[in-house]
């Protein structure tokens, strides 16, 4: 037998008995009792389980106090830059790149693609809704190549609302814009009549210029359970261009507006969306109300 056999048979038989300080005080050892002639010592605390990381504290105060930044389902927040007020104008903006054959998140995981764009669910501080304003004004840098396209932020609820994922009106629903080829605007809607990807509602009926300010609003309401009477209007530098009527977000009365889907990237979800050269889109003054917002053009300020 060697000599480590030797040592744990000895040790086996001394916490039997009781020995080398006894089972009992191995016992008293772990739940921190003080020995004999020992001082008193205060009771063991558990450590605390760390904070988690605020997400992006430097876009916290950029979206406002009605926005909460939620840290799941975010990409690229760490590349997006808060730049001060430009000359003219009287708001900050926060700008996000999207490097030459960037696209989805997709494309990164499946063809090694770079990352581009940002992503952030932001909740509504008062709660979920059933009909909401969303405004806010996006720049395309000058000479921006539009592509095939991408997307832009627009409302959400539930959590089938991007990736394939439908909603079959109890889990979800989105009303994302996006940009295509030319600058042509359109809203890109996720819902339950949606079939695989989400669903085109008014392409071109308004278009992006490069280097100016668009400021853009759509307003949701939500249909009554069991009723197609939802709607879908769309502004543009204060100026209605789009409006669908007789729409079905949801067949329960549990799924409302929980917020704003910041979401935007090239794409589509494979390279041939993927953005030709390095450029990048500046989003500004994003509010949310249930009336409607007047934010004017603000051209090239």
């Amino acid at each position: 037998m060697g000599a480590t056999s030797r040592r744990r048979i000895l040790l086996a038989a001394a916490l039997a008995a009781g020995g080398v300080g006894g089972a009992g005080a191995l016992a008293g050892c772990t739940a921190g009792s003080p020995g004999p002639g020992d001082p008193a010592r205060p009771p063991a605390t558990p450590l605390a389980e760390p904070a988690p990381a605020p997400v992006a504290p430097h876009l916290r105060s950029f979206f406002g106090p009605e926005l909460v930044m939620r840290g799941r389902g975010s990409f690229g927040l760490a590349d997006v830059v808060v730049r001060p007020a430009g000359p003219g104008c009287g708001w900050r903006s926060a700008q996000v790149w999207y490097p030459a054959g960037s696209a989805s998140q997709a494309s990164v995981e499946a063809d090694g693609a770079p990352s581009g764009g940002a992503q952030v669910y932001l909740l509504l501080r008062d709660g979920p809704r059933d009909e909401l304003h969303l405004s806010y004004r996006v720049r395309f840098g000058k000479g921006f190549q539009f592509a095939r396209g991408g997307k832009l932020p627009g409302l959400f609820g539930g959590t089938h609302v991007a990736g394939g994922h439908t909603p079959d009106g109890t889990n979800g629903f989105s009303t994302r814009y996006m940009w295509r080829s030319g600058g042509k605007g359109q809203v890109y809607a996720y819902l339950p009549a949606s079939t695989q990807y989400g669903t085109t509602l008014g392409l071109g009926t308004w278009e992006f210029v490069p280097g100016r300010w668009t400021a853009v609003q759509q307003r949701v309401r939500l249909n009554t359970p069991g009723r197609a009477d939802g709607s879908l209007t769309v502004w543009i530098d204060g100026r209605e261009v789009f409006r669908q009527d007789g729409m079905l977000y949801r067949s329960t009365p549990a799924l409302r507006i929980e917020g704003v889907f910041f979401s935007t990237f090239f794409g589509g979800d494979d390279l041939t969306w993927a953005s030709p050269v390095d450029q990048y889109a500046d989003f500004a003054t994003f509010v949310v109300s249930d009336r409607f917002i007047w934010a004017g053009p603000a051209g090239l300020c």
